[in-house]
């Protein structure tokens, strides 16, 4: 087991899921924090170790910005610590929904199996009341917006965030979905067909831009997309992605600080 981390017996994670289920659901689809410094981390993929750094970090708040499982070496033990950390301190940790806390992903990239190796279909059926009962998005000091994918066709306001229904576990509106799943592109003027496929979109600077401008914002910070470098900023500064995943190929698992109004990239290691 990673530094120590040793998994609960299943009555024991049963408990602890029905509980952060509970806090969670109370939570707005589109939260807001108020902090001299935040730090935000993009998809850890079950690196529990860089989400321990992460929660150590000095930062009054941690935004987690989704991508918790699936795929990596330790995915009970980071959405374990994550959840058993947001029990502890709720109004300090945020986590936000991104597209693998959701059943279809779980089916094909391991969370699933993973879950079923160790507990009965039970315990990942709390799992996924968890994951719908996260939320879409944070408004972070009233200036930078974060979510997992990105501007949604359609998205016009905050108000529509907020309005989102929870418990939507199969993702059936679109601007939900596309939170969770749209990715950035310079060569794109407005909205393309993602790759990624049906009912994701590529997006460009100018309807981010106009979103941004529309809604008084500074930014918008992301996570969904692994670069070598850990980061990367687009359209001018007005977007920042981050992967916090040191099992990709990336150089070191990076996290976005706002301290004081600025903005820096920091390397969780």
């Amino acid at each position: 087991m990673p530094l120590g981390i040793t998994l609960p017996d299943e009555e024991e994670l049963i408990s602890l899921l029905r509980e952060a289920q509970r806090i969670l659901s109370k939570e707005p689809q589109l939260l807001r924090v108020e902090a001299t410094s935040v730090l935000v981390v993009g998809d850890t993929h079950g690196d529990v170790e860089t989400s321990l750094k992460a929660l150590e970090h000095e930062a009054e708040v941690k935004v987690f910005l989704g991508d918790y499982v699936d795929r990596g070496e330790y995915q009970l033990e980071n959405i374990v610590t994550l959840l058993g950390k947001k029990l502890e301190e709720p109004e300090q940790l945020i986590l936000l929904r991104g597209n693998h806390e959701t059943p279809e992903m779980n089916r094909y990239y391991g969370f699933l199996d993973e879950v079923l190796s160790r507990y009965s279909m039970e315990v990942y059926e709390e799992f996924v009341r968890v994951f719908s009962s996260m939320s879409y998005a944070v408004l972070i000091n009233e200036a930078l917006l974060g979510v997992h994918g990105g501007v949604a066709r359609g998205l016009v306001t905050l108000e529509q965030i907020r309005s989102l229904p929870k418990g939507d576990v199969h993702l059936e509106d679109p601007i939900a979905f596309q939170l969770l799943w749209n990715d950035p592109d310079e060569r794109v003027a407005e909205f393309s067909p993602s790759p990624r496929g049906p009912g994701a979109y590529l997006f460009g600077a100018k309807p981010l831009e106009e979103f941004l401008s529309r809604n008084n914002l500074r930014a918008l910070v992301r996570a969904h997309q692994p670069f070598p470098e850990g980061y990367r900023v687009f359209f001018e500064g007005r977007l920042v992605s981050v992967f916090s995943c040191s099992f990709y190929p990336i150089s070191s698992p990076k996290g976005l600080l706002l301290e004081n109004r600025k903005i820096k990239i920091v390397e969780l290691v």
